[in-house]
């Protein structure tokens, strides 16, 4: 269990020290606010593309385990670059990349979770909140150091979060045979276990016959649709309010440390009161916090309604999450997973991005918040009908529980 937290606790810290700060690295680089928005535009493309690639390594190739470890080498090499003085095609290169090899750590990480825990409605809270915890305190720690040290020292910090994640994934008892060995294992003449697999690999066999999944897949969009809005355009809002550098941290700060009682909380509510109501109270809630911020201008009160955004955030992930464990077999958990963050994180993020940055242009706060709010809502709606009313795997874990937390 130990390493378990230590992986967590990795991928927060990876967040807090290079992608919180990378639209300021790149404006240290001399990037322009539309070139920022290109580059990481380009990167979530590059996520939601690499995603269930990764997805379908961890569950047909190498393990979850595996894939980890070999998704983290192209991001931590990439990374480097971004020290370096590179022409701007190759910044954003590195952008790409970064995003790319580095996006499946959370998901791979819930991938090895999820169907090892004896009671995931009740343990995986606890241990997803160990990634907000890194991240809302790596955030302060590195915002700190950069001021003393500059910004090119981002990368260098992020090679080594991804070297623990590395490390950490050694050291966890779990990881599925390869299809070559479990064909091996299966005997001349005869077939492996599971299903065979389509042109899509293990997202197509995923998706196949499970409408209830892609059902799932678009409530997630248009949720997220609506956090991304809000992650992406609230530091502008605060500037536009007049605030500094010191305000906007702490309202991204306020709202990473949220998500660890929204977490917790989202976990015993969904043991009792099932994911469906979990996630319609999770994501109105998060709408009403979007549409809150089209016509507050105190201060105080965005840091109370950013606050209350990051507990409904805990609920919306919690969720997905088992939702996703309960909609699939446990040999398709890092699939699943992938999935819900390619959506989440990638998708839905492109289309928040640019329309977003469009509709701030145009409209302002009620531009981007408004449509945020309304994408918030719906997606919470399709998710009231779409998600399984249950927490939990219904095949049980993937591997003896004792065998899988030890360590």
């Amino acid at each position: 269990m130990r390493w378990l937290r230590i992986l967590y606790l990795s991928s927060g810290l990876c967040f807090g020290a290079l992608y919180g700060f990378m639209p300021v690295l790149l404006r240290s680089k001399g990037f322009e606010p539309a070139l920022i928005g290109l580059a990481t535009s380009l990167g979530a493309v590059g996520y939601s593309i690499a995603l269930p690639a990764w997805g379908h390594m961890g569950d047909i190739v190498s393990g979850p385990r595996r894939t980890l470890q070999m998704a983290c080498i192209p991001a931590a090499l990439f990374a480097v670059g971004l020290a370096a003085p590179l022409p701007v095609f190759g910044v954003i290169l590195c952008v790409v990349v970064i995003s790319a090899g580095a996006g499946p750590a959370l998901a791979l990480t819930d991938a090895m979770a999820v169907p090892a825990l004896s009671d995931a409605s009740r343990q995986y809270s606890g241990l997803r909140l160990i990634a907000s915890l890194g991240g809302a305190g790596s955030s302060v720690a590195c915002g700190l150091l950069y001021s003393q040290t500059g910004y090119a020292v981002a990368p260098l910090v992020f090679v080594a979060a991804m070297a623990t994640t590395v490390l950490a994934a050694q050291f966890i008892p779990f990881g599925r045979d390869s299809e070559r060995r479990r064909r091996a294992a299966a005997g001349p003449g005869r077939s492996a276990s599971g299903p065979p697999h389509g042109r899509l690999g293990s997202v197509g066999e995923a998706l196949d016959g499970r409408p209830r999944l892609l059902a799932t897949l678009i409530s997630i969009a248009f949720v997220f649709a609506g956090v991304n809005a809000g992650g992406t355009y609230m530091s502008l809002r605060i500037s536009d309010l007049g605030g500094g550098p010191v305000q906007v941290g702490l309202v991204n700060g306020v709202a990473a440390f949220a998500e660890i009682p929204g977490l917790l909380l989202a976990g015993w509510l969904a043991w009792r009161l099932g994911l469906r109501r979990v996630l319609a109270v999770s994501s109105l809630g998060l709408a009403a916090c979007l549409a809150s911020w089209i016509v507050l201008v105190d201060p105080l009160a965005i840091l109370v309604t950013r606050f209350a955004s990051g507990i409904c955030f805990g609920g919306i992930v919690v969720s997905y999450v088992l939702a996703m464990a309960r909609l699939l077999p446990a040999r398709l958990s890092a699939t699943g997973q992938t999935l819900l963050q390619a959506t989440g994180f990638g998708l839905a993020a492109i289309v928040a991005n640019l329309a977003g940055g469009v509709l701030y242009g145009a409209a302002g706060a009620l531009g981007v918040f408004g449509a945020g709010a309304v994408c918030a809502a719906i997606g919470g709606l399709i998710g009231l009908v779409a998600l399984p009313a249950k927490a939990g795997s219904p095949f049980g874990p993937a591997v003896p529980a004792a065998a899988s937390m030890a360590g």
